[in-house]
């Protein structure tokens, strides 16, 4: 039991991790019905960013707003210069993306280098025995984080002039233009808005194993995918829960089976969902969805 306790703190942990990373995907397609492949590339660029400023002993809130800022500046040029030019088309954009991304490692990885490096953090080496199974104060950061910006992702999408104009432009982008909605400020904010959630997930995730890698890029992208597709395209609750889900399953399969399989089960998930429910654990229609 304690370590059935163990291994689902930890699944919830990365699933934390995955929920915020999967929420930049539906962001983009729940407006455009694009799919951003090159947003776990930010992800990683925004970890090694930040960790390059803690080891240059910058303060951790400056390390981390260092990070958030180059992801963001990505981003903004990456959206500007390669997609809005083929706003409009299904497949270009993914062809895009994909190049961006390998783009992204190449220029991290001429950087930084190939080998795998720490990201030092706070409170890395403690824990809290409660008995029945161990947890680290890192774990309820990582948790509290994840809580806070669901929240405040709801107040944005609900409660501000922002997040209706996002509605609008879901709905019909085209008429939001001739509404006179800023539809191209909308599509950056949304874009930046993603790539904040994706560089806080990847400083979490970078703080809580202390290791990143320019690899981490491509596992990112896959698995925040996969949850995307588990909670359904388009849905940005749905990706949370989908990405809850995939932490904990790898997190299982990691600890009662082995860890060669991650990739593997993360596949299975994926295309198990796309065959039997492509809608995802919704269950709605996706162009209805943000």
């Amino acid at each position: 039991m304690e370590f059935f306790a163990t291994q689902l703190l930890n699944g919830l942990t990365s699933g934390v991790v995955y929920a915020m990373l999967a929420v930049g995907y539906s962001l983009v397609y729940g407006i455009l019905q694009q799919i951003n492949f090159a947003h776990g590339y930010v992800y990683m660029f925004g970890a090694f960013t930040t960790a390059a400023f803690i080891t240059g002993g910058a303060p951790l809130p400056i390390a981390i707003g260092g990070g958030i800022a180059v992801g963001v500046i990505i981003i903004i040029i990456v959206e500007r210069f390669a997609y809005r030019p083929v706003r409009g088309n299904r497949l270009a954009p993914t062809v895009t993306a994909v190049g961006v991304g390998l783009i992204i490692e190449n220029v991290a990885r001429l950087i930084w280098g190939s080998q795998i490096r720490p990201l030092p953090f706070p409170l890395q080496n403690e824990i809290i025995d409660l008995g029945p199974f161990v947890i680290s104060p890192l774990q309820i950061v990582v948790g509290a984080v994840g809580v806070l910006m669901a929240a405040g992702l709801w107040f944005i999408t609900a409660k501000t002039n922002i997040g209706r104009a996002m509605r609008a432009v879901k709905d019909d982008l085209p008429t939001a233009e001739l509404m006179g909605i800023p539809v191209n400020r909308v599509v950056v904010f949304v874009y930046v808005l993603g790539a904040i959630f994706g560089v806080i997930g990847g400083i979490l995730y970078g703080a809580y194993y202390n290791t990143i890698s320019v690899t981490m890029g491509f596992a990112g992208t896959l698995n925040a995918f996969t949850a995307t597709v588990i909670g359904g395209i388009g849905s940005v609750w749905g990706a949370f829960a989908g990405g809850l889900l995939l932490g904990v399953v790898q997190s299982m399969v990691t600890g009662y089976v082995s860890s060669a399989l991650l990739n593997t089960v993360t596949f299975v998930l994926l295309v198990g969902f796309l065959l039997l429910r492509p809608t995802g654990i919704a269950g709605t229609k996706v162009a209805n969805r943000l």
